[in-house]
Formats: C-alpha cells, structure tokens, sequence
C-alpha cells in the first residue's frame, strides 16, 4: 500500500485545489492513501474533515493550527475530538515563530502527547524551523512522534539526518530533496525513518515515487518508505 504523508487540499490566495483534484491525481500516480490538511495561509479544517468523512478509504486527516491565535489549543482539540484528525500540521515559516518556542508551542504538543498523535511540521533552512529546533521538540516530548518535512530542504539535510538518528521519535519526509539524499538518509537512519511525502497540489506523486525506487532495489525498504512507516505511526500497521 502507497500512502503519501503531506499533502494540502481546500482554498489559499491564488490557488484552488479540490479533494476531487487530489483522488485524480492519487489514481494517476498508484497511490492508495494520503494524509491531507489545509494550507498553512487560509486554514480550514471543516473542509478536510468533510472531504475525509467522503473518502475514508483514500484520506487520513491532519489539523492545522495557527499557535498565535488565541484558541488555537481549543481548535486542535476540536480537530482530534470531535472532527477525528490523527495528527498536526505546523508551518513556523508562514506563521512567524520559532518551532522550539517553548511558551507557544508546549501546549500544542501537550495535547498531541496526550492524544497520541504525530505532529509534522514544515522542516526546511528557514531560520524557524531548522532540524536543532526539531530535536529540541523531539527531546522535550519523546512520546511525540515528530516528523521533518522536506528532510532539511536545502541546507540543512544533513543536520535533519542527524537528527533523526539521534532521536527514536524523529522521522524524516522526503518531499523536495535530491536523490543522494533519500540514499544517504537510509545509509544513516535506515528506512523505518523515512517518509514518501508529496507536498501537493505543488509535487508530483509518480515524481516522489521514483526517487525511491531510484535509491533502493530492496522490496522490503520500498515498502516501509511507500507507505508502511506512515501506517505505523497512525497505528495502523506494524
């Protein structure tokens, strides 16, 4: 099974991309299922949560919160409770704070500890969420599964590689990054720690899948990075 673990749906400034937009583009590219949440700038979780009540078979469903809007803690526990989302989205870049800011961020992460749920969060060079602010996180919640989006893109692919092999609950989605580097982060982490990540509507399904099939022949590491890993930190997989 192809699960795919970042990928945006609904309105932004600019841009329109439907759930129906997406499931074409998941039959297209072979891919079974993907986890989905808003975009960073217009955020509503409302739409995700109704386009996973129509697809439960094709969609798994993350939140997104602002934390600097004064009910952001109340809207993630509304996402998890009552809209059943399995897991948090967090853009530092687009909504200006540090990803280690302690003051901000612990009560989001208190609740996905509590909830059990992964927390993935864009992870690029940009000064707010670089791979030291992750581990940070990832030391301060070793319960919180913690995944780096992008793998560190560009500059910082080697500290979020290190990162990972530093801390059991870091993973690494490799949306973005070259070759070499899906191929040195499963010399260095192996591939129970990385992630097919796609980053629609910007990336291309069939484009990410083949970067793992150009960086390992092993059928039983294709599996864990195509979907299995994904699986199993929903709890859905071994």
């Amino acid at each position: 099974m192809i699960v795919d673990a970042h990928n945006h749906i609904g309105r932004r400034k600019g841009l329109v991309f439907t759930v129906e937009e997406l499931l074409q583009r998941m039959d297209k590219g072979g891919v079974d299922r993907c986890v989905v949440f808003s975009h960073s700038e217009a955020i509503n979780n409302d739409y995700v949560a109704e386009a996973v009540k129509k697809h439960p078979d094709r969609l798994i469903g993350f939140a997104v919160v602002n934390p600097w809007e004064e009910r952001a803690e109340e809207e993630l526990k509304r996402c998890i409770n009552g809209l059943r989302f399995e897991g948090l989205w967090l853009h530092p870049v687009r909504h200006g704070y540090l990803l280690d800011d302690h003051d901000l961020l612990d009560p989001l992460f208190a609740i996905c500890s509590g909830a059990r749920i992964p927390v993935i969060a864009h992870g690029t060079s940009h000064v707010p969420c670089i791979p030291n602010h992750f581990e940070e996180m990832a030391l301060t919640f070793p319960d919180v599964i913690l995944i780096i989006a992008h793998m560190g893109y560009m500059y910082e692919t080697n500290s979020a590689i290190s990162v990972a092999a530093r801390n059991a609950n870091v993973y690494l989605e490799m949306s973005g990054v070259f070759v070499r580097q899906v191929k040195q982060a499963l010399r260095e982490v192996g591939a129970k720690k990385v992630l097919l990540g796609t980053n629609t509507p910007e990336g291309d399904f069939e484009f990410e899948i083949s970067k793992i099939k150009s960086s390992t022949s092993d059928a039983e590491e294709m599996s864990l990075i195509l979907g299995q890993n994904m699986l199993r930190i929903l709890g859905r997989g071994k």
